[in-house]
């Protein structure tokens, strides 16, 4: 069954999962093959081999995979409750917790696919178990010094938010379908800067959650300055009856499309236009559910926008890099693309979908001769940074070259 969740993922272009390495309640203590975590209960001193075995087995096979596994060593739980693993951490002492992280961190000090993740659905220091978490995480740094940290608080709070610690590495957003795009700007904004990613929202399967939902907080996500998105279902977080069926749901299906679409495009190089300068005209409100996430890459070479609703935007067209412009409108449903034509960069012009649900807006660069939207192809190398003369003059590449500004210029 792992081998199976594994390859489905995999072959959907997913390339990270979260994973408790121990879980308390939903579907645990005990592993398949019945062993507990530990030889004693809720002792952390006292890891069960064989229970780690097992572990080590499903980490390594995602590694064989090419999937980065976001690792939680001792998940706390929904207020620090019988959820997770907090009032057996509270009873445990912190020299025990502490050997706990250096066992973990000796154990998977070798695996290159792993990042920790601390905390979970609460924020510990409410609770009076902060220093627990911090013992896990200072166990683990200890002797695994090299791994990145992030941590996981509740919802409408990031990473940072609870976990402002010297271990944080990494930040994270927790939000949901109405106000994922505020929150990403939070953390986008965020002084001094920290890399974060989407790391939980609405999940499919759950409450009233619809496919525009779902869609919507990936790409308000990566638009907004996310480095990368979690998509959650039901029943397959917690491989409840049924999930292998729904390994094929919409939800996932739409997943595989906004993979793809960033994949066709230097995703990378993308600034969210928080301003509104670059996109304009019913945007609407950034606290609502309707927001228009637009951004551009900064060499010019593409200006996305995700439009939640159909309705008219207009774009400053000379944002566009290049002597032409091409335009399409890409289906987040269906992963499907209809190309509006060419037009010049210069002047402002509008767009308007084809229908009234969700759309992308993606304009290109045309002189760079991108595939269409969603489409595997090489994206090409900036003009700066290729090795090319582009301009005839002898010269070559940034800093070699007076014509560049730097090595992602694109003209």
């Amino acid at each position: 069954e792992a081998e199976q969740y594994l390859e489905d993922r995999r072959v959907r272009g997913f390339n990270s999962i979260i994973v408790e390495i121990i879980e308390n309640q939903f579907g645990g203590p005990y592993n398949r093959d019945g062993d507990y975590p530990f030889l004693s209960s809720g002792d952390f001193s006292q890891p069960n081999e064989a229970y780690f075995q097992h572990a080590d087995w499903v980490i390594s096979k995602a590694a064989e995979k090419g999937l980065l596994v976001v690792l939680t060593p001792a998940y706390i739980g929904y207020d620090c409750g019988g959820e997770g693993w907090c009032p057996e951490m509270k009873a445990d002492t912190l020299a025990d917790l502490r050997g706990y992280g250096r066992f973990l961190g000796n154990r998977y000090k070798a695996y290159d696919n792993i990042i920790w993740m601390h905390g979970g659905d609460a924020a510990a220091g409410d609770f009076g178990a902060l220093a627990h978490v911090n013992a896990i995480a200072e166990g683990i740094r200890e002797v695994d010094p090299g791994k990145l940290f992030t941590a996981h608080c509740l919802r409408q709070k990031s990473a940072i938010d609870c976990y402002n610690e010297p271990w944080l590495d990494i930040n994270n957003t927790y939000s949901n379908c109405d106000l994922s795009a505020s929150k990403t700007r939070t953390d986008y904004q965020r002084s001094p800067v920290m890399p974060f990613f989407y790391i939980e929202g609405d999940y499919e399967g759950e409450g009233f959650t619809s496919g525009k939902c779902i869609r919507s907080q990936a790409y308000w996500s990566v638009l907004g300055g996310s480095t990368g998105h979690f998509f959650g279902n039901n029943p397959i977080w917690l491989f409840n009856p049924g999930w292998q069926a729904a390994l094929d749901s919409p939800g996932s299906r739409s997943m595989t499309h906004f993979g793809k679409l960033f994949a066709s495009r230097p995703w990378s190089l993308l600034v969210p236009d928080y301003a509104e300068t670059i996109v304009s005209g019913n945007r609407g409100t950034i606290s609502n559910s309707d927001y228009v996430m637009a951004a551009r890459a900064s060499d010019g070479s593409v200006i996305m926008a995700y439009l939640p609703t159909g309705r008219s935007v207009t774009v400053d067209m000379s944002r566009v890099s290049g002597s032409a412009a091409d335009a399409w409108w890409y289906d987040p449903e269906n992963g499907t693309s209809q190309y509006l034509g060419e037009f010049p960069t210069s002047g402002l012009q509008d767009f308007t979908p084809l229908d009234t649900s969700d759309w992308v807006l993606v304009i290109d660069n045309a002189d760079l001769g991108f595939p269409p939207p969603g489409v595997p192809g090489a994206v090409p190398p900036v003009q700066c940074n290729d090795g090319v003369d582009n301009d005839a003059d002898g010269l070559i590449d940034f800093p070699n070259d007076p014509g560049c500004n730097s090595s992602t210029d694109n003209d």
